[in-house]
């Protein structure tokens, strides 16, 4: 009976061992499926996720920004020094704009040279546009790729909750409008997409 008893317990252990195991996988699937392989940040999945989560706390008092950043001259520098210096630069853009962020905030990486930041909890416009000129200053300092200093710059478009919308992907739309029109403009340039009004 002892010896038994002593099986049946070894096979629970086992039994509770293989589905914490199995538990700890199905995390780390997940997990992968909402990060980008290269920076480690989340990707669009992952930026759905933070910016469901933001805008179901956000308020007239609590608005949430969503910033959509392009590169300013990435493609020459990919093209001069390589893909693998093109991609050791997204990663270092990713480590600075986190650099500039409070804890809560997120930047995710949309695919290409193009970038998300989800800043949460300001009270009013001009802290949006604060945010924005601190995350355009992020890149005044060169790059160290490759072995070689290398600069770009970031055109920056962003809308604001509730405000321009409580909508995740019409916020992200905003921005993207935002960010092509001072793109047009000649780039480095900080834009608001604001809700039309009527």
């Amino acid at each position: 009976m002892l010896a038994w008893m002593r099986v049946l317990s070894l096979h629970i252990e086992s039994v509770r061992r293989a589905a914490e195991s199995a538990e700890m996988e199905r995390r780390a699937m997940a997990s992968l499926a909402q990060t980008d392989a290269l920076t480690g940040l989340p990707n669009r999945r992952g930026l759905q996720s933070a910016l469901d989560a933001a805008l179901a706390q956000c308020g007239p008092e609590q608005a949430v920004a969503v910033y959509l950043l392009d590169l300013d001259g990435f493609k020459p520098v990919n093209d001069r020094l390589g893909h693998d210096a093109g991609d050791q630069l997204l990663v270092q853009v990713g480590r600075r704009l986190r650099g500039q962020l409070r804890r809560g905030d997120v930047v995710a990486r949309l695919g290409g040279d193009e970038f998300v930041v989800l800043a949460s909890g300001l009270r009013a416009e001009h802290e949006a546009q604060a945010l924005g000129r601190k995350l355009q200053r992020a890149f005044d300092a060169p790059f160290a790729v490759a072995g070689q200093s290398c600069r770009v710059g970031a055109t920056v478009g962003f809308a604001l909750a509730p405000h321009d919308g409580q909508d995740g992907g019409d916020l992200l739309k905003r921005a993207d409008a935002a960010m092509y029109a001072g793109k047009q403009d000649g780039r480095q340039t900080l834009r608001r997409g604001a809700a039309s009004a009527g």
